[in-house]
């Protein structure tokens, strides 16, 4: 795994910090919004869409415009549906502390197990680097990398994850090996749990 950039591990530490205050005080707007600014300073979507929902179970309808600002600065970095949620929620009550909003970085807000099961056991950041990482293996030749992660795949149901991996190598051209097409077809089984 490559080590973590200064800035990068800064705005962990800046994150980590804030939450500790958030958790002594769940009303500190400060904290809150110097927690979301360190979470957009971080790859992905997941750590600015845990800051947010933390924001949002906090906070009320009284509270509307704050939950917009908070939403307008983390809008950018969210999916086009969570942006929908958040957005739909701003002007209501608290939103509970289960919610399919939340993530694994927020800390008031627990994320709600009505969620797929890729996404109970990883983030969708967590399965594009998987993709990026075996689209590179592939090239490299590295058969076990390779075979983690259509390990993972099978293990985690990670839909997502092999199927930006496998359109990325069609489209380079690559001829996939038998495995690949035995995990598809495992993975388009319905589950009789999840």
């Amino acid at each position: 795994m490559s080590e973590v950039q200064a800035p990068e591990r800064e705005a962990r530490l800046a994150v980590r910090q804030h939450a500790r205050r958030l958790m002594r005080d769940p009303l500190d707007v400060s904290a809150h919004f110097a927690r979301l600014h360190a979470s957009l300073e971080l790859p992905g979507s997941e750590p600015a869409q845990g800051a947010l929902a933390d924001i949002f179970v906090s906070f009320g309808e009284r509270e509307e415009s704050l939950k917009r600002t908070a939403l307008q600065m983390a809008r950018d970095r969210l999916a086009a549906h969570a942006a929908r949620w958040f957005e739909a929620q701003a002007g209501q009550a608290r939103l509970s502390r289960i919610t399919p909003l939340a993530t694994r970085w927020s800390v008031l807000a627990r994320p709600s197990a009505d969620i797929s099961t890729r996404a109970r056991r990883c983030s969708v950041d967590d399965s594009r680097a998987l993709a990026d990482q075996v689209v590179k293996a592939f090239d490299d030749a590295d058969a076990p990398a390779q075979q983690a992660f259509l390990h993972h795949c099978v293990t985690c149901h990670d839909n997502l994850a092999f199927m930006l991996a496998r359109r990325a190598l069609l489209r380079m051209g690559a001829a996939l090996p038998p495995e690949w097409q035995a995990v598809s077809q495992q993975l388009e089984q319905p589950r009789a749990f999840a």
